[in-house]
Protein backbone atom coordinates (compact mmCIF):
# COMPACT_ATOMS: atom_id res chain seq x y z
CA UNK A 1 0.00 0.00 0.00
CA UNK A 2 1.28 3.46 -0.83
CA UNK A 3 1.65 6.51 1.17
CA UNK A 4 1.93 9.63 1.00
CA UNK A 5 4.93 9.54 3.31
CA UNK A 6 6.41 7.35 1.10
CA UNK A 7 5.93 9.72 -1.96
CA UNK A 8 7.37 12.92 -0.01
CA UNK A 9 10.68 13.08 1.29
CA UNK A 10 10.49 14.20 5.36
CA UNK A 11 10.10 17.98 5.94
CA UNK A 12 10.44 19.68 9.30
CA UNK A 13 7.50 21.78 9.47
CA UNK A 14 7.82 24.76 11.92
CA UNK A 15 6.04 24.56 15.16
CA UNK A 16 5.43 27.89 17.43
CA UNK A 17 9.38 26.52 18.21
CA UNK A 18 10.46 25.98 15.20
CA UNK A 19 10.79 26.76 11.77
CA UNK A 20 10.69 25.53 8.00
CA UNK A 21 14.19 25.23 6.35
CA UNK A 22 14.61 27.46 3.60
CA UNK A 23 15.52 23.95 1.73
CA UNK A 24 12.24 22.62 2.03
CA UNK A 25 10.51 26.36 0.95
CA UNK A 26 10.94 28.11 4.13
CA UNK A 27 12.37 31.34 5.22
CA UNK A 28 14.84 30.30 7.58
CA UNK A 29 13.77 32.26 9.90
CA UNK A 30 14.23 31.21 13.21
CA UNK A 31 11.53 33.75 15.16
CA UNK A 32 8.52 35.13 13.60
CA UNK A 33 9.76 38.32 13.41
CA UNK A 34 8.39 41.68 14.37
CA UNK A 35 4.34 42.04 14.27
CA UNK A 36 2.46 43.55 11.52
CA UNK A 37 5.93 43.55 10.17
CA UNK A 38 6.23 41.85 5.93
CA UNK A 39 8.86 39.76 4.23
CA UNK A 40 10.93 40.50 1.29
CA UNK A 41 13.25 38.44 -0.67
CA UNK A 42 16.35 39.41 -2.64
CA UNK A 43 16.13 36.00 -3.93
CA UNK A 44 19.07 34.56 -1.09
CA UNK A 45 17.46 36.56 2.28
CA UNK A 46 14.34 37.08 3.60
CA UNK A 47 13.72 40.46 5.69
CA UNK A 48 11.58 41.53 8.59
CA UNK A 49 10.50 44.92 7.55
CA UNK A 50 8.22 47.53 8.52
CA UNK A 51 5.01 47.95 5.63
CA UNK A 52 6.34 50.88 3.36
CA UNK A 53 4.57 54.50 3.69
CA UNK A 54 2.26 55.26 0.77
CA UNK A 55 2.20 58.72 0.58
CA UNK A 56 -0.53 60.08 -2.16
CA UNK A 57 0.64 61.82 -4.92
CA UNK A 58 -1.22 63.65 -7.92
CA UNK A 59 0.92 63.41 -11.32
CA UNK A 60 1.25 67.04 -12.79
CA UNK A 61 0.14 68.32 -15.90
CA UNK A 62 1.41 71.12 -16.92
CA UNK A 63 -1.16 73.08 -19.28
CA UNK A 64 -0.06 76.81 -19.75
CA UNK A 65 -3.03 77.90 -22.70
CA UNK A 66 -6.83 76.94 -23.31
CA UNK A 67 -6.97 73.73 -22.31
CA UNK A 68 -10.07 70.46 -21.93
CA UNK A 69 -9.33 68.16 -19.45
CA UNK A 70 -9.12 64.41 -20.71
CA UNK A 71 -9.73 61.48 -19.77
CA UNK A 72 -6.20 60.92 -18.07
CA UNK A 73 -6.41 64.06 -16.10
CA UNK A 74 -8.60 61.64 -13.67
CA UNK A 75 -5.94 61.46 -9.91
CA UNK A 76 -4.00 64.92 -11.83
CA UNK A 77 -3.63 68.37 -11.01
CA UNK A 78 -3.77 70.34 -13.56
CA UNK A 79 -0.64 73.02 -13.29
CA UNK A 80 -1.11 76.78 -15.13
CA UNK A 81 2.12 78.82 -15.24
CA UNK A 82 0.24 81.14 -17.72
CA UNK A 83 1.48 84.31 -18.77
CA UNK A 84 -1.61 85.07 -20.99
CA UNK A 85 -5.31 84.28 -20.82
CA UNK A 86 -6.01 80.77 -20.47
CA UNK A 87 -9.05 79.03 -20.01
CA UNK A 88 -9.93 75.39 -18.45
CA UNK A 89 -12.79 73.73 -19.86
CA UNK A 90 -14.61 70.64 -17.90
CA UNK A 91 -16.37 68.82 -20.48
CA UNK A 92 -19.77 66.92 -20.12
CA UNK A 93 -20.31 63.59 -19.26
CA UNK A 94 -20.70 62.76 -23.07
CA UNK A 95 -17.87 63.96 -24.05
CA UNK A 96 -15.18 63.10 -21.44
CA UNK A 97 -16.92 60.60 -19.23
CA UNK A 98 -14.88 60.73 -15.95
CA UNK A 99 -16.09 57.80 -13.53
CA UNK A 100 -17.89 59.27 -10.22
CA UNK A 101 -15.55 60.06 -7.97
CA UNK A 102 -13.06 61.50 -9.66
CA UNK A 103 -10.90 63.95 -8.52
CA UNK A 104 -8.70 66.51 -10.32
CA UNK A 105 -7.09 69.73 -8.85
CA UNK A 106 -6.31 72.67 -10.77
CA UNK A 107 -3.50 74.74 -9.43
CA UNK A 108 -2.91 78.05 -10.86
CA UNK A 109 0.35 79.40 -10.48
CA UNK A 110 0.33 82.32 -13.62
CA UNK A 111 0.34 85.87 -13.94
CA UNK A 112 -3.21 85.92 -14.93
CA UNK A 113 -6.97 84.94 -13.95
CA UNK A 114 -8.14 81.07 -15.36
CA UNK A 115 -11.25 81.75 -16.75
CA UNK A 116 -13.37 77.71 -15.85
CA UNK A 117 -16.00 76.48 -18.62
CA UNK A 118 -18.38 74.81 -17.05
CA UNK A 119 -21.03 74.58 -19.94
CA UNK A 120 -23.89 71.88 -19.70
CA UNK A 121 -22.57 70.95 -16.12
CA UNK A 122 -22.82 72.00 -12.17
CA UNK A 123 -20.27 72.57 -10.09
CA UNK A 124 -21.48 73.17 -6.42
CA UNK A 125 -18.89 75.03 -4.16
CA UNK A 126 -18.63 74.36 -0.85
CA UNK A 127 -20.84 76.67 1.56
CA UNK A 128 -21.64 78.94 -1.76
CA UNK A 129 -23.42 76.55 -3.99
CA UNK A 130 -23.29 76.31 -8.18
CA UNK A 131 -20.72 78.37 -9.78
CA UNK A 132 -21.48 81.04 -12.47
CA UNK A 133 -20.34 79.85 -16.10
CA UNK A 134 -18.04 81.11 -16.58
CA UNK A 135 -16.01 81.55 -13.73
CA UNK A 136 -12.73 83.00 -12.65
CA UNK A 137 -10.07 80.99 -10.90
CA UNK A 138 -7.34 83.80 -9.36
CA UNK A 139 -3.61 83.85 -8.94
CA UNK A 140 -1.84 81.51 -6.59
CA UNK A 141 -5.14 79.70 -6.14
CA UNK A 142 -5.96 76.16 -5.92
CA UNK A 143 -9.71 74.57 -6.84
CA UNK A 144 -9.98 70.67 -6.47
CA UNK A 145 -13.15 68.86 -8.33
CA UNK A 146 -14.75 65.77 -7.06
CA UNK A 147 -17.19 64.41 -9.49
CA UNK A 148 -20.61 63.37 -8.04
CA UNK A 149 -22.96 62.74 -10.49
CA UNK A 150 -22.81 62.26 -14.10
CA UNK A 151 -22.85 66.33 -15.29
CA UNK A 152 -22.08 67.47 -11.51
CA UNK A 153 -19.04 68.07 -9.70
CA UNK A 154 -18.32 69.72 -6.04
CA UNK A 155 -15.44 72.15 -5.49
CA UNK A 156 -14.11 70.58 -2.16
CA UNK A 157 -11.17 72.99 -1.52
CA UNK A 158 -10.60 76.52 -3.03
CA UNK A 159 -13.06 79.16 -4.65
CA UNK A 160 -13.80 80.82 -7.66
CA UNK A 161 -15.44 84.09 -8.69
CA UNK A 162 -17.87 85.77 -11.07
CA UNK A 163 -16.21 87.53 -14.14
CA UNK A 164 -16.75 90.84 -14.64
CA UNK A 165 -16.94 93.42 -18.08
CA UNK A 166 -15.17 96.78 -17.80
CA UNK A 167 -16.62 99.54 -20.14
CA UNK A 168 -15.11 102.76 -21.44
CA UNK A 169 -18.16 105.07 -23.23
CA UNK A 170 -17.03 108.19 -24.36
CA UNK A 171 -19.17 110.78 -27.01
CA UNK A 172 -18.22 113.12 -29.79
CA UNK A 173 -16.76 116.21 -28.15
CA UNK A 174 -18.81 119.54 -29.49
CA UNK A 175 -17.73 122.07 -31.55
CA UNK A 176 -16.02 125.39 -30.70
CA UNK A 177 -18.52 127.64 -32.29
CA UNK A 178 -21.20 128.51 -34.89
CA UNK A 179 -19.65 128.96 -39.03
CA UNK A 180 -21.20 132.37 -39.17
CA UNK A 181 -20.08 133.76 -35.80
CA UNK A 182 -16.50 134.81 -34.35
CA UNK A 183 -15.60 135.02 -31.03
CA UNK A 184 -16.74 131.89 -29.34
CA UNK A 185 -16.09 129.48 -26.74
CA UNK A 186 -14.61 125.78 -27.06
CA UNK A 187 -16.63 123.05 -27.23
CA UNK A 188 -17.37 120.57 -24.30
CA UNK A 189 -15.73 117.42 -24.73
CA UNK A 190 -18.48 114.41 -24.98
CA UNK A 191 -19.70 112.62 -21.77
CA UNK A 192 -17.44 110.04 -20.14
CA UNK A 193 -18.80 106.85 -18.42
CA UNK A 194 -16.58 104.41 -17.20
CA UNK A 195 -18.52 101.23 -15.43
CA UNK A 196 -17.80 97.64 -14.27
CA UNK A 197 -20.48 95.08 -14.40
CA UNK A 198 -20.96 91.35 -14.33
CA UNK A 199 -20.24 89.20 -17.00
CA UNK A 200 -23.68 88.20 -19.19
CA UNK A 201 -23.93 86.27 -22.80
CA UNK A 202 -25.53 88.50 -25.61
CA UNK A 203 -24.83 90.29 -28.58
CA UNK A 204 -24.44 94.07 -28.07
CA UNK A 205 -24.61 96.65 -30.19
CA UNK A 206 -21.54 99.36 -29.99
CA UNK A 207 -23.05 103.18 -31.18
CA UNK A 208 -19.72 105.53 -31.45
CA UNK A 209 -20.87 109.41 -31.27
CA UNK A 210 -19.18 111.42 -34.01
CA UNK A 211 -17.93 114.79 -33.03
CA UNK A 212 -20.06 118.21 -33.45
CA UNK A 213 -19.78 119.93 -36.65
CA UNK A 214 -19.59 123.56 -36.39
CA UNK A 215 -22.29 124.66 -34.36
CA UNK A 216 -23.30 120.88 -33.85
CA UNK A 217 -23.20 119.21 -30.21
CA UNK A 218 -21.37 115.58 -30.41
CA UNK A 219 -22.96 112.99 -30.80
CA UNK A 220 -24.28 109.79 -28.36
CA UNK A 221 -22.13 106.97 -27.93
CA UNK A 222 -23.58 103.83 -26.52
CA UNK A 223 -23.52 100.43 -25.60
CA UNK A 224 -26.77 97.99 -25.38
CA UNK A 225 -27.77 98.03 -21.51
CA UNK A 226 -25.26 100.03 -20.34
CA UNK A 227 -25.36 104.68 -19.77
CA UNK A 228 -25.46 106.73 -22.32
CA UNK A 229 -22.78 108.86 -23.11
CA UNK A 230 -24.20 112.41 -24.14
CA UNK A 231 -22.49 114.53 -26.43
CA UNK A 232 -20.17 117.52 -25.47
CA UNK A 233 -21.91 121.25 -25.64
CA UNK A 234 -20.63 123.44 -28.33
CA UNK A 235 -18.96 126.55 -27.44
CA UNK A 236 -21.22 129.98 -28.76
CA UNK A 237 -20.92 133.49 -29.38
CA UNK A 238 -22.96 133.78 -26.45
CA UNK A 239 -23.95 131.22 -23.59
CA UNK A 240 -22.39 127.95 -24.34
CA UNK A 241 -24.52 125.10 -24.88
CA UNK A 242 -25.33 121.82 -22.56
CA UNK A 243 -24.07 118.94 -23.18
CA UNK A 244 -21.53 115.84 -21.60
CA UNK A 245 -19.58 118.33 -20.93
CA UNK A 246 -20.27 121.86 -21.34
CA UNK A 247 -19.44 124.22 -24.44
CA UNK A 248 -17.74 127.42 -23.26
CA UNK A 249 -19.26 130.80 -23.42
CA UNK A 250 -18.37 132.99 -26.27
CA UNK A 251 -17.04 136.24 -26.37
CA UNK A 252 -20.33 138.79 -26.63
CA UNK A 253 -20.29 138.72 -22.75
CA UNK A 254 -21.15 138.53 -19.92
CA UNK A 255 -22.44 135.07 -20.87
CA UNK A 256 -22.21 131.84 -18.96
CA UNK A 257 -20.61 128.32 -20.02
CA UNK A 258 -23.51 125.42 -20.72
CA UNK A 259 -24.03 122.76 -17.93
CA UNK A 260 -22.47 119.02 -17.92
CA UNK A 261 -24.42 115.76 -17.41
CA UNK A 262 -24.05 114.69 -13.90
CA UNK A 263 -21.30 112.06 -13.47
CA UNK A 264 -20.36 112.29 -17.23
CA UNK A 265 -18.85 116.23 -17.23
CA UNK A 266 -18.19 119.06 -16.18
CA UNK A 267 -19.20 122.97 -17.11
CA UNK A 268 -18.06 125.14 -19.72
CA UNK A 269 -16.34 128.48 -18.42
CA UNK A 270 -18.12 131.62 -17.94
CA UNK A 271 -17.23 134.98 -19.64
CA UNK A 272 -17.03 137.76 -17.25
CA UNK A 273 -16.83 140.54 -20.04
CA UNK A 274 -17.32 141.06 -23.83
CA UNK A 275 -13.98 139.82 -24.87
CA UNK A 276 -12.89 136.43 -22.89
CA UNK A 277 -13.88 133.73 -24.53
CA UNK A 278 -13.76 130.95 -22.23
CA UNK A 279 -12.86 127.23 -22.97
CA UNK A 280 -15.65 124.28 -23.18
CA UNK A 281 -16.05 121.76 -19.84
CA UNK A 282 -13.47 118.50 -19.45
CA UNK A 283 -14.29 115.39 -18.32
CA UNK A 284 -12.42 116.16 -14.82
CA UNK A 285 -13.01 119.87 -14.33
CA UNK A 286 -14.69 122.28 -15.75
CA UNK A 287 -13.43 125.32 -17.95
CA UNK A 288 -12.30 127.95 -16.35
CA UNK A 289 -14.14 131.40 -15.89
CA UNK A 290 -13.00 133.75 -18.91
CA UNK A 291 -11.21 137.39 -16.51
CA UNK A 292 -11.16 140.28 -17.74
CA UNK A 293 -9.70 140.17 -21.89
CA UNK A 294 -8.42 137.01 -21.27
CA UNK A 295 -9.40 133.70 -22.79
CA UNK A 296 -8.93 130.00 -21.20
CA UNK A 297 -8.00 127.09 -21.67
CA UNK A 298 -10.29 124.05 -22.00
CA UNK A 299 -10.91 121.54 -19.02
CA UNK A 300 -8.75 118.52 -18.46
CA UNK A 301 -10.02 115.18 -19.60
CA UNK A 302 -9.68 112.17 -17.26
CA UNK A 303 -7.37 109.20 -17.34
CA UNK A 304 -8.18 105.45 -17.74
CA UNK A 305 -5.89 102.26 -17.88
CA UNK A 306 -8.90 99.81 -19.01
CA UNK A 307 -6.64 99.29 -22.10
CA UNK A 308 -3.35 98.11 -19.91
CA UNK A 309 -1.91 101.79 -20.13
CA UNK A 310 -3.24 105.14 -18.90
CA UNK A 311 -4.40 107.74 -21.43
CA UNK A 312 -6.09 110.75 -20.42
CA UNK A 313 -9.78 111.24 -23.25
CA UNK A 314 -12.29 114.30 -22.81
CA UNK A 315 -10.84 117.05 -22.75
CA UNK A 316 -12.62 120.83 -23.88
CA UNK A 317 -11.84 122.73 -26.34
CA UNK A 318 -9.91 126.22 -25.55
CA UNK A 319 -11.49 130.00 -25.90
CA UNK A 320 -11.41 132.25 -28.79
CA UNK A 321 -8.63 134.59 -28.45
CA UNK A 322 -9.49 138.02 -29.67
CA UNK A 323 -6.55 139.96 -28.78
CA UNK A 324 -3.75 137.65 -29.33
CA UNK A 325 -2.39 135.35 -32.48
CA UNK A 326 -3.28 132.29 -31.06
CA UNK A 327 -5.87 131.11 -28.44
CA UNK A 328 -5.37 128.89 -25.24
CA UNK A 329 -4.58 125.25 -25.05
CA UNK A 330 -7.33 122.90 -25.05
CA UNK A 331 -7.95 120.17 -22.16
CA UNK A 332 -5.46 117.36 -22.13
CA UNK A 333 -7.12 114.51 -23.38
CA UNK A 334 -7.83 115.86 -26.99
CA UNK A 335 -9.36 119.32 -26.62
CA UNK A 336 -8.67 121.36 -29.17
CA UNK A 337 -6.61 124.72 -28.95
CA UNK A 338 -8.31 128.09 -29.51
CA UNK A 339 -7.87 130.69 -32.52
CA UNK A 340 -6.64 133.54 -32.38
CA UNK A 341 -6.13 136.69 -34.94
CA UNK A 342 -3.79 134.80 -36.95
CA UNK A 343 -4.47 130.91 -36.31
CA UNK A 344 -7.22 128.88 -36.72
CA UNK A 345 -9.17 126.64 -33.67
CA UNK A 346 -8.15 123.21 -33.11
CA UNK A 347 -10.55 120.28 -34.03
CA UNK A 348 -10.99 117.98 -31.00
CA UNK A 349 -8.63 114.97 -31.30
CA UNK A 350 -10.63 111.81 -32.82
CA UNK A 351 -11.75 109.03 -30.66
CA UNK A 352 -10.84 111.08 -27.43
CA UNK A 353 -13.83 113.47 -26.89
CA UNK A 354 -12.22 115.77 -27.19
CA UNK A 355 -14.10 119.24 -27.84
CA UNK A 356 -13.15 122.01 -30.69
CA UNK A 357 -11.37 124.84 -30.18
CA UNK A 358 -13.11 128.38 -30.15
CA UNK A 359 -13.23 130.84 -33.12
CA UNK A 360 -11.53 134.36 -33.25
CA UNK A 361 -11.53 136.19 -36.36
CA UNK A 362 -9.20 133.61 -38.06
CA UNK A 363 -9.73 130.40 -39.37
CA UNK A 364 -13.05 127.89 -39.95
CA UNK A 365 -14.54 126.87 -36.73
CA UNK A 366 -13.21 123.63 -35.30
CA UNK A 367 -15.43 120.30 -34.97
CA UNK A 368 -15.28 118.18 -31.87
CA UNK A 369 -13.51 114.99 -31.70
CA UNK A 370 -15.10 111.81 -32.38
CA UNK A 371 -16.28 109.65 -29.40
CA UNK A 372 -15.02 106.06 -28.58
CA UNK A 373 -15.72 102.56 -26.93
CA UNK A 374 -13.31 100.04 -25.43
CA UNK A 375 -14.63 96.78 -23.70
CA UNK A 376 -12.56 95.17 -21.72
CA UNK A 377 -13.78 91.48 -20.49
CA UNK A 378 -11.75 88.14 -19.14
CA UNK A 379 -13.99 86.12 -21.21
CA UNK A 380 -13.34 86.48 -24.74
CA UNK A 381 -15.86 87.68 -27.15
CA UNK A 382 -17.02 84.85 -29.95
CA UNK A 383 -17.50 87.64 -32.30
CA UNK A 384 -17.37 91.25 -33.11
CA UNK A 385 -18.68 93.38 -36.04
CA UNK A 386 -17.04 97.24 -36.91
CA UNK A 387 -13.94 95.91 -37.42
CA UNK A 388 -12.18 97.29 -33.49
CA UNK A 389 -9.11 97.45 -32.80
CA UNK A 390 -8.26 93.66 -30.44
CA UNK A 391 -5.48 93.67 -28.01
CA UNK A 392 -4.94 91.60 -24.70
CA UNK A 393 -3.53 93.32 -21.39
CA UNK A 394 -3.32 91.58 -18.29
CA UNK A 395 -5.58 88.38 -19.63
CA UNK A 396 -8.06 90.68 -20.06
CA UNK A 397 -9.13 91.20 -24.31
CA UNK A 398 -9.43 94.64 -24.83
CA UNK A 399 -11.76 95.41 -27.80
CA UNK A 400 -11.35 99.14 -28.91
CA UNK A 401 -14.24 100.42 -30.61
CA UNK A 402 -13.71 104.12 -32.89
CA UNK A 403 -16.70 103.44 -35.39
CA UNK A 404 -20.08 101.63 -34.25
CA UNK A 405 -20.56 97.38 -34.59
CA UNK A 406 -21.53 94.88 -32.80
CA UNK A 407 -19.98 92.64 -30.01
CA UNK A 408 -20.93 88.91 -29.19
CA UNK A 409 -20.31 87.08 -25.55
CA UNK A 410 -21.49 83.56 -25.11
Amino acid sequence: MTTLSSILPPVNVSTASGTLPAGSGGTGLTSPGTSANVLTSDGSVWVSSAIPASPVAYPQNIQSGDYTLVLGDAGKQIYSANTSAQTITIPTNASVAFPIGTLITIVNRGTNSIVLSTTGISVIQNGVGAISNPSILAVNTTLQLFKTGTNEWNSTVGTVSTPTVSYLIIAGGGSGGNASTNYTGGGGAGGYVSETVTYSTGTLTVSVGAGGSAGSNGGNSSVTGRTTAVGGGRGTEANGVSGGSGGGAGGYGPTTGGAGTAGQGFKGGNNADSFACAGGGGASEAGPDGPSTVPTRGGNGLASSITGTSITRAGGGGGGSIFAASGPAGGTGGGGAGGGTSVAPVAGTANTGGGGGGKAAFGSNAAGGSGVVIISSIVPATSTTGSPTITTSGGNTIYQFNSSGTITFA
